[in-house]
């Protein structure tokens, strides 16, 4: 026996995204019809795409979101492997998203910690195209740490003046320069650690962690001066 053909409601119509498109579409003619009886057919035709353009960038962006925040998952729950697989399923399928974009960052950072700096490296140049990123400074610092590893001094030196340039403050900036008064206290470059560590003892307080820090590095490069006299 031959069912009877589902009727779809105008309810159900609201939620298919598709749909609704070509829903906005027509509102759009509608509400224009003179307008539009007065430009070619080849403008038209630009409008249509646009908004359609627009809608499936947008069921785009959320998609890629929904899938990074299930890599969360599986990894804060120990699922490494299916993590890492989400991650660079993401690049591949939502390239151009900021989801995708925050991806690579992740992947970076998990191929560090697993000592693979090789990939690691590979992900963070491919994420540090885009200096505006929330974690930009971040992947900054973990190249300044792979190219420490890597024993290329120059490149480490680079990579902290760069997230001391990007800081979002004030505090982040000292924060970064003590890290660059460290790689100088460790190159034997006592006069340019001391030029950035002396200014941080005196703007912060003491007991702060970046006042306590300059001053261990400070009481260090005391003692390196006085055995060298």
């Amino acid at each position: 026996m031959i069912k009877a053909r589902k009727h779809i409601t105008k309810k159900e119509i609201a939620h298919d995204p598709f749909l609704e498109s070509i829903n906005t579409v027509k509102k759009y003619f509608d509400e224009n019809k003179n307008f539009i009886s007065r430009v070619s057919l080849g403008f038209v035709a630009l409008i249509v795409v646009g908004m359609l353009f627009n809608n499936n960038f947008t069921s785009k962006r959320e998609t890629s979101e929904s899938a990074l925040g299930m890599a969360f998952v599986n990894l804060s729950s120990g699922d490494r492997d299916n993590g890492l697989l989400q991650l660079e399923l993401i690049i591949d399928d939502y390239a151009g998203t900021k989801a995708a974009r925050h991806s690579k960052f992740m992947l970076a950072r998990l191929y560090y910690e697993q000592k693979n700096y090789l990939t690691a490296k590979l992900y963070l140049l491919d994420f540090l195209d885009d200096p505006t990123d929330e974690f930009h400074v971040g992947a900054l610092i973990l190249m300044a740490d792979i190219e420490k590893f890597n024993g290329n001094s120059d490149g480490e030196e680079k990579y902290i003046k760069q997230s001391m340039k990007y800081a979002s403050s004030k505090s982040d900036k000292d924060k970064y320069s003590i890290t660059l008064a460290e790689y100088y206290m460790n190159e034997g470059n006592i006069q340019d650690a001391l030029a950035l560590v002396v200014p941080i003892i005196e703007k912060y307080e003491r007991r702060s962690d970046l006042y306590n820090k300059a001053q261990e590095i400070l009481g260090h490069l005391h003692t390196v001066s006085s055995d060298e006299q």
